[in-house]
């Protein structure tokens, strides 16, 4: 299987107040991925993962975790 990541982009980034009238701080809610996956097969498959807990992802942590998503490598 080859993994071919797309492109990736933080799926929610805000910056908020407390109510106390604190320091802002900011909240990011994970990272989206597109990517497409070439079977050996043959078939090829175009898709959008979304990991809501990894809001910082390099390319190659992003291949890694779709691999894990689809069960190509153990936890």
């Amino acid at each position: 299987m080859n993994i071919n990541v797309n492109q990736m982009e933080r799926m929610r980034d805000s910056i908020f107040f407390n109510d106390n009238g604190g320091l802002p701080q900011r909240h990011c809610l994970g990272t989206k991925v597109e990517a497409t996956i070439d079977f050996e097969s043959g078939n090829r498959a175009q898709a959008t993962f979304e990991f809501p807990e990894a809001s910082d992802l390099s390319f190659e942590e992003a291949e890694r975790l779709i691999r894990k998503e689809l069960g190509a490598i153990g936890s």
